[in-house]
This record gives structure tokens, C-alpha cells and sequence, in this order.
């Protein structure tokens, strides 16, 4: 079911990109019909890092990883994310392996035989996460745990901007982070178009566990930047395999299932 989430996501951000702009006027529907497309494709693109990563470290020697600058996420079918994992700065970035991710799963790995240089969309991704990284830096966004940001970059569409989320880490799997997370949209010629903050707080929630006699309901939050649930909200929904209930601050209260919003509680 997440893999045809994840196709229908791609497939209508190609047919319409996202408007990120400083000033957002957006409706409600497209605000929701943004979160959905958007929460699912950082789930999938952290999931293809994650799991790239740890077939990264199984099959390179810890002493060929001196120098690691970072990787890029692409999508390269219907079906498949490639993760390139490179040496050196995005100017003069060297990559060294790649594996390609589908179902959330590594199907396929390889260690170059040479270093290649990254393609000219790669080095826009590999950039745009520098960039996204020194404005984080300036603002002074910093993530709810003393591990550094998982970063997701979701590449420019039509021309569009790059997407770069800055996300804080999961330290526990008793528990989930809802906090410290931010945006920031940088177009192919390394402006930043945007940058925004999702939270307000760090809330570390403990994760309620399913009994024979209890079943869980999901997760509360308070959301007080938008007047509906947004990306982040969808992104933790997969995360924790729950719904996630949010309360925005017109008092309604909303459901987030996976990719599916809905208003549980009106004013």
C-alpha cells in the first residue's frame, strides 16, 4: 500500500509541484493535498537512506568510508530510488556506491570499480543539502536531540525549487520526537526561495503500546503554525505506524492516517 502511495504521490507532484512561497496562500484543500504528497516522499526518500546506509556499512570497509561527504536520493523508475553515496564537498564530489531502494528495501548495491563525478542534478541535490545546512546554521534551527539532523532532499520538479527537510533523529523506539523539524527551498541556482520552522517545541512522546485488552487510538498533538495538519504530521503517521490526531488552532481536531487527512472534530 506505501509503494502506491508513494507512485501517486510522485505522479501528481510531477503533474502539479507544490508552490513553496515565503507568503503562503494556499486553500486548504491544496494545503492538505501538499502535506500528503509531500509527508509520503520524505518517508520514502528517509526510508532509502536509511536503508542504503546500513547496506553501505555492510559491504564497504570501515577504512574506505574516510572522506564521505554525503549521498543524493533520485528516483529512477516508477518503482525504484537510487542512493548515491559520494566523497568530498558538492563541488568536487567523487561517487563511490550506490544502491537502489524499492518496496523500502535494497535490491541492488554497488561498489564502483572508480570514483565518478556526480551528475549535474546530483551536485544541485548534494548542494542544495549544504546550503540548507549553513541557513539552518544562520536561523538557528537546531533538532530536539543532541544527534545532528537527518536531512531529506526531495529534487526539483519542472524547474521548481529543491525541497530540503531538516528533520531531528529518533533516538528510541519508545518513544517519537515531534519537534525541531524545518523546511527550506532552494532553487536550482542555490537561492533560497523559503525556509520555515514546523514546531514551536520539542515534545518527546512515549509511544502507548496495544495490549489483549487495550487497542491504541494513536498519538495527540497540538499544531499551532497552520490551520491544518501538515507534512510532518504524515511523516510521523508512517513513522510510528499510528494515526496521528492533530489539534489546529481553530480547535478542530484531525486524523492523519499514513496519506489520508481528515477533520474528526470540527470547530
Amino acid at each position: 500500500m506505501l509503494a502506491m502511495a508513494i507512485l501517486a504521490a510522485a505522479a501528481q507532484v510531477a503533474a502539479a509541484p507544490p508552490v513553496i512561497a515565503a507568503q503562503d496562500s494556499r486553500s486548504e484543500q491544496q494545503r492538505l493535498a501538499d502535506a500528503s504528497i509531500f509527508g509520503v516522499m520524505i518517508y520514502a526518500f528517509d526510508r532509502a537512506a536509511w536503508v542504503s546506509t546500513d547496506s553501505l556499512m555492510e559491504v564497504v570497509p570501515r577504512d574506505q568510508l574516510a572522506g564521505t561527504g554525503g549521498y543524493v536520493i533520485e528516483p529512477i523508475d516508477k518503482d525504484t530510488l537510487r542512493a548515491t553515496y559520494f566523497k568530498g564537498d558538492a563541488a568536487s564530489a567523487r561517487a563511490f556506491f550506490v544502491a537502489d531502494v524499492r518496496g523500502g528495501k535494497v535490491v541492488r548495491h554497488e561498489i564502483l570499480p572508480e570514483p565518478l563525478p556526480l551528475t549535474p542534478v546530483q551536485m544541485i541535490l548534494a548542494r542544495a543539502r549544504e546550503i540548507a545546512r549553513h541557513e539552518a546554521a544562520a536561523k538557528g534551527y537546531r533538532p530536539c536531540t543532541a544527534a545532528p539532523f537527518n536531512t531529506v532532499v526531495l529534487p526539483s520538479v519542472n524547474g521548481g525549487p529543491v525541497t530540503v527537510y531538516l528533520l531531528s533523529p529518533q533516538v528510541s523506539n519508545a518513544s517519537y520526537i515531534m519537534g525541531g523539524n524545518y523546511r527550506v527551498a532552494i532553487a536550482p541556482d542555490g537561492r533560497i526561495v523559503a525556509s520555515r520552522a514546523f514546531n514551536t517545541s520539542c515534545l518527546n512522546i512515549t509511544l502507548p503500546a496495544a495490549t489483549k485488552d487495550t487497542k491504541v487510538a494513536g498519538l495527540l498533538v497540538n499544531h499551532l503554525l497552520d490551520p491544518v495538519p501538515t507534512e510532518i504530521h504524515v511523516f510521523a503517521s508512517y513513522s510510528v505506524l499510528q494515526p496521528v490526531f492533530v489539534r489546529t488552532p481553530d480547535k478542530r481536531v484531525w486524523q492523519v492516517r499514513g496519506r489520508d487527512i481528515s477533520v474528526v472534530s470540527p470547530r
